[in-house]
């Protein structure tokens, strides 16, 4: 059996306390460039959400400009499709996990909302036919909020 004094039993605590912090450190590292990389796709969604802020701003201060996007689609049309950007874009980020299911459930709401209350159900009708958005983000609008409606 092998002796162990109190320098040897130090050395080997020593060795594993660092190759523990190593650990840590590696793992937190990890973590946090895995934050990093979600910050920077929120910041880039932010940023291309902003400039389609803008241009709708532009064609409701300015309806005639609408013809720059769509010539064949009535204004009406072309902001129902900008409102359905804003629903699919809080969409996209709820599954990234960007949004809080309560933050989420508000949406959602909105989203109904508009659907019952307002005119963008039958501009969706149409929209839906030219696969303008994702098919998740469609299956979502007409299996859970149309579905949700009748």
């Amino acid at each position: 059996m092998t002796d162990f004094d109190f320098s040897d039993i130090l050395s080997i605590a020593q060795t594993i306390g660092i190759i523990g912090s190593l650990v840590m450190m590696f793992y937190f590292s990890r973590r946090e460039i895995r934050h990093m990389g979600r910050e920077y796709q929120t910041q880039i969604l932010s940023e291309i959400t902003e400039k389609l802020h803008r241009i709708g701003e532009i064609i409701i201060d300015h309806p005639e400009l609408a013809k720059v996007i769509n010539q064949v689609d009535p204004p009406e049309q072309v902001f129902a499709v900008y409102i359905l950007s804003t629903y699919n874009q809080a969409y996209q980020m709820h599954k990234r996990k960007l949004l809080s299911d309560t933050i989420w459930a508000g949406w959602v709401q909105i989203i109904k909302n508009s659907f019952r209350d307002g005119t963008v159900k039958g501009y969706w009708k149409k929209i839906d036919e030219n696969c303008r958005f994702s098919n998740e983000f469609r299956d979502f609008i007409n299996k859970k909020i149309l579905t949700d409606l009748t």
